[in-house]
């Protein structure tokens, strides 16, 4: 792989996690005799399976397979403050004023006030996209945060905003 292909690859791949479920998990199917990789309905809790794995399938590969969107979205949030933190010392360096950080509270505002936002928030999230307050009480709850504030702060909400905001990209795209 050269740096080209692995380039493709990550845009790829960061569309690609905004999309699939946060967390995936192993459950073990008695009648069946193996264990399944499953997700689980955020409304009611019900695991649901994805992918079965065969008894060959050893422990690594296993935990690989079920921990892909987490190990992903970390890589992804590492890669990204790295970006951040090289962008800032090559202005340093170059003696230019570092840019100032993404003000991700407030480009939610304003997404949340986007029409077409509003429009895949009902479709993909069951929003009541009728109401300013109920969208943005939602999307809070999407992102697992109490205040916009916490996406300039934490860098977790800032990634799950980011997959968040992909994922509508990725919607839109189609």
């Amino acid at each position: 792989m050269n740096i080209d292909q692995a380039k493709t690859i990550y845009r790829e791949a960061r569309e690609c996690v905004a999309l699939v479920s946060l967390e995936w998990c192993t459950f073990y199917d008695v009648e069946a005799g193996r264990n399944d990789i499953c997700v689980r309905d955020d409304l009611t809790g019900h695991a649901e399976p994805i992918a079965s794995l065969l008894p060959e399938c050893g422990f690594e590969d296993r935990r690989l397979m079920t921990k892909a969107p987490t190990y992903l979205r970390a890589a992804i949030l590492l890669a990204e403050a790295a970006f951040t933190r090289i962008r800032v010392l090559e202005a340093e360096l170059a003696g230019r004023k570092p840019p100032a950080p993404k003000d991700y509270a407030a480009e939610c505002a304003m997404k949340c006030n986007d029409r077409l936002f509003r429009i895949y928030l009902s479709e993909c999230h069951g929003v009541d996209a009728t109401d300013s307050e109920r969208i943005n009480t939602r999307v809070r709850s999407i992102l697992a945060i109490r205040s916009r504030a916490e996406l300039n702060t934490d860098p977790a909400a800032k990634a799950r905003w980011r997959d968040l905001k992909a994922a509508f990209d990725a919607w839109r795209a189609v």
